[in-house]
């Protein structure tokens, strides 16, 4: 079986880049009798996977418009290179493909919150997806909620799907070496007791966005850091892109921000430092598809406090407090509770290692497989043509 799988969500600076990069990888290391046309839109990460003799990287960078890319481009190269089925990480296939397409699926934020995202992407979504889910041979949700979750809201059956849970990266693991921590912790002017967290109040996968993303909600880890901030010794780093500047805008002010650290975007190699030296990291996301923050947290054992919603539940699996994330003196509250009882602290970390173990590349990769070949095993239906046309051909092509 030859299977493309279109590369485009890995140059995204979020989960999806470790996403497609753990699965791809651990499909490429337990499967050598399978053939791999993994097709590049950029050059960040093209080469990636050089190494493995059963894959072919091959970089598609024209056209430059997501929608030819998805639409003309990559049913063109799967035609091309003879492809089985064609697998996208992300919510999108090709509508006229000369196999079956498959594709990730995570949380329908557009129906649910659209107030977060930019009126045209709100559209593009829900006019699309649906056709995107019917059109699909197979679909790989992150989660068991965002199966249901899009059920609910879709109102589509989803009769052929199978939920892949993503797991840690290799390298988020424990840090104990004292020299590398301290010379993180000097290089970041990190203070000696600090909670964390890592956030985002951008739009990674969204080009050229502008707008403020909302939904990972720093705004209540500060109201609550600021509600318990004279009786603990702890400072708040808040790591991610523009989130002073979100802050600001949110209505909080320079006093607020007393004990407040900053961090810009942290390499991923890099994260495991930050995780091993913080007291604590809360993850109050409101409507969280997975959390690969959150998980690698808990894999490098920073004890966690996460949302009450979304799939956190799921994912910390009876590992961490959960919060209400619309509660700021829910969240207080805990996060004092947790702070002032060490022996409870060591046993939030010792379950969030022991759930983060639970989860592996190796078994996401083999369930994602077994779904890629039930998928290739229905080509030959009516709905699936035969041939690209010879004008998308061309376009593809086009230099």
């Amino acid at each position: 079986m030859k299977i493309a799988i279109m590369m485009r969500p890995i140059d995204h600076d979020s989960g999806f880049r470790a996403y497609v990069e753990g699965l791809v990888d651990a499909m490429l290391r337990i499967d050598q009798s399978n053939r791999y046309l993994l097709l590049y839109r950029t050059k960040k990460w093209f080469g990636r996977f050089a190494s493995f003799p059963q894959a072919r990287e091959v970089l598609v960078d024209r056209p430059q418009n997501t929608l030819l890319w998805d639409q003309v481009a990559m049913p063109y190269w799967a035609w091309r290179e003879r492809a089985d089925v064609i697998f996208n990480p992300k919510f999108s296939v090709p509508l006229l493909s000369p196999c079956p397409p498959t594709m990730g699926l995570q949380e329908p934020a557009p129906w649910v919150e659209p107030e977060h995202y930019e009126r045209l992407d709100v559209l593009y979504e829900r006019i699309m997806l649906p056709l995107y889910c019917r059109r699909a041979a197979h679909i790989f949700p992150m989660a068991h909620w965002i199966l249901e979750e899009n059920r609910k809201h879709l109102g589509l059956p989803f009769p052929r799907t199978t939920v892949t849970w993503p797991a840690p990266q290799e390298h988020l693991r424990p840090v104990t070496d004292r020299a590398a921590l301290d010379e993180f912790r000097a290089r970041y002017h990190l203070p000696e007791q600090f909670i964390v967290a890592v956030t985002r109040v951008d739009h990674p996968g969204l080009a050229g966005s502008t707008s403020f993303y909302p939904g990972k909600n720093p705004h209540t880890t500060l109201r609550a850091f600021l509600e318990i901030r004279d009786r603990i010794p702890h400072g708040l780093v808040i790591a991610g892109r523009r989130v002073r500047d979100y802050l600001l805008y949110m209505g909080f002010t320079d006093a607020d921000f007393e004990r407040v650290r900053f961090v810009d975007f942290i390499p991923f190699d890099e994260l495991p430092k930050l995780y091993s030296l913080a007291d604590l990291g809360v993850f109050p996301a409101f409507y969280e598809g997975f959390g690969f923050s959150l998980l690698g947290a808990m894999a490098c054992g920073c004890p966690v406090i996460a949302s009450k919603t979304g799939a956190c539940p799921e994912v910390v699996a009876g590992g961490a407090p959960l919060v209400d994330p619309r509660d700021p003196h829910d969240v207080a509250r805990v996060m004092l509770e947790v702070l002032g009882d060490p022996a409870l602290r060591q046993r939030i970390r010792a379950r969030g290692l022991a759930r983060a173990a639970e989860l592996s590349w190796e078994e996401t990769a083999r369930l994602t497989l077994k779904g890629l070949a039930m998928a290739a095993g229905r080509r030959g239906e009516p709905s699936t043509p035969k041939q690209v046309p010879r004008a998308a051909r061309e376009l593809a092509e086009h230099r």
